[in-house]
C-alpha cells in the first residue's frame, strides 16, 4: 500500500469513526423530515437527494412542502425538538436562523462533500449552512422580438426609456425583487446597499415602458402575448420555458453581473444527526449534476460537469454579482416603503 493509498485509507476509517457507522447503523427505521418547494423542485429533492439518501442509510427522509418563512417559524416555536431536521433557505432567512442560534455550523467532518463546495459560499451565511443552488437574475427577452438584445443593464435602462421596447420587471410583492432588481441595477449604476438613489431614477426614465410581474407565470405571460418584449427574470425558468416548447425565448447575463439569488441548506440545532448523512447528499457532485439537469439552474459543487445541453445555460457563480445578503436585509424595509412612495406597484 502507497503512502498516498495508506492515507487514504486512514482518512476514511476516521471519517466513519467519526460518526458515520453509527448513524448508518442506527438508521434501520428511522424517519427525518426534510424541505422541499412545491412542483418541479419537489419532483427533483425526491429523485436527487432524497432516493440516494434513502438507498444508503435504510431510513426514511419525509418531504415537507411550503416555503422559507414557514419552515423557520416551526423552528424557532420548538428549537428543542424541531418538527424539521434539514432547511431549505432563502440567504437573508438563513443568516436570520444563524444569528439566533437555530442552526448548526457545518464542517467537513460532519460533512465531506462540503470540501467541495466553494468557501465564499458557505460563509455567506455564516458557515451554518451553505449554498448549494442558485439562480441569476439578469435579462431574458423575446428572439423575434428583440433581435440585437441590451448587453447590460445601462443598455436595457436606455433602450427602454427610449422607447424602443416595452419591459416587464418584478414588482414589489415579488420577494426577491430587492435583491434582483433593486440592489442589482443600483449596483450596476454605482449605487448599492448604501445609495439605491440610481435604481429609482433608472425607473423613473423607464415608467412610461414598463409593465410588473407579480409572479414568474406573469412574466412569461407578457413575453408570450407582446406586451413586453423583454425584461428582469431568472435564467433557470428561462430555460424550463424553453424546453416546454417556447424556443423563442432567450436569457442574457449582464455585463456588470446579475445578483446570484442562492438557496442554502441548513441543518437546526437538536435536529435527528441522520440530517448531516441528508445533507451530504445534497452536496454531492452526482447527485447535484442530476438536480441541475432537471431545475435548469447552477449548483455548487465544484466536482460537476454540466451536461452539453446545461453548460452555455448556467451563469458561473464568479460572473454574477453577490448581493450582500445581510446589508440588504437591514434596510429592505426601506426599499420597500420608497417603491410604494414613488413606484407604487
Amino acid at each position: 500500500m502507497t503512502k498516498l493509498d495508506r492515507r487514504r485509507f486512514i482518512g476514511g476509517a476516521t471519517a466513519l469513526a467519526a460518526g458515520g457507522m453509527p448513524r448508518l447503523a442506527q438508521a434501520q427505521d428511522k424517519s427525518i423530515t426534510v424541505t422541499a418547494f412545491g412542483g418541479v423542485w419537489e419532483e427533483a429533492v425526491r429523485k436527487c437527494f432524497v432516493a440516494p439518501f434513502e438507498a444508503k442509510t435504510k431510513a426514511k427522509a419525509n418531504v415537507s412542502l411550503g416555503g422559507p418563512p414557514q419552515w423557520l417559524a416551526q423552528v424557532e416555536a420548538n428549537p428543542k425538538k424541531p418538527p424539521v431536521d434539514v432547511l431549505i433557505m432563502t440567504p437573508d432567512l438563513a443568516l436570520t436562523a444563524a444569528k439566533a442560534g437555530l442552526v448548526d455550523d457545518f464542517t467537513v467532518e460532519k460533512l465531506p462533500n462540503l470540501a467541495k463546495t466553494p468557501k465564499e459560499l458557505t460563509d455567506s451565511v455564516m458557515g451554518k449552512g451553505t449554498l448549494f443552488d442558485y439562480g441569476v437574475g439578469g435579462i431574458t427577452f423575446n428572439k423575434n422580438r428583440v433581435k440585437t438584445p441590451p448587453k447590460s443593464f445601462a443598455e436595457f435602462v436606455d433602450r427602454v426609456a427610449k422607447g424602443e421596447f416595452v419591459a416587464s420587471v418584478p414588482s414589489i410583492s415579488y420577494a426577491v425583487t430587492p435583491i434582483m432588481l433593486i440592489w442589482a441595477m443600483a449596483k450596476a449604476f454605482g449605487g448599492g446597499t448604501e445609495n439605491v438613489d440610481p435604481f429609482f431614477k433608472a425607473m423613473e426614465k423607464m415608467k412610461k415602458n414598463l409593465v410588473f410581474w407579480a409572479g414568474p407565470n406573469d412574466f412569461f405571460n407578457h413575453l408570450s402575448s407582446g406586451e413586453a418584449e423583454l425584461g428582469i427574470y431568472f435564467d433557470g425558468r428561462t430555460w424550463n420555458h424553453y424546453d416546454s416548447g417556447a424556443t423563442w425565448i432567450d436569457f442574457i447575463n449582464p455585463s456588470e453581473g446579475g445578483s446570484l439569488n442562492g438557496v442554502a441548506v441548513q441543518k437546526p440545532v437538536n435536529a435527528d444527526p441522520l440530517a448531516w448523512d441528508y445533507i451530504n447528499e445534497v452536496l454531492d457532485a452526482k447527485n447535484q449534476t442530476l438536480f441541475a439537469d432537471i431545475m435548469n439552474y447552477g449548483v455548487t459543487n465544484t466536482d460537476v460537469v454540466y451536461s452539453d445541453k446545461l453548460k452555455p445555460r448556467i451563469t458561473p457563480w464568479q460572473q454574477t454579482q453577490f448581493p450582500p445578503y445581510e446589508e440588504i436585509a437591514k434596510v429592505r424595509n426601506d426599499w420597500v416603503n420608497r417603491w410604494n412612495r414613488e413606484i407604487g406597484r
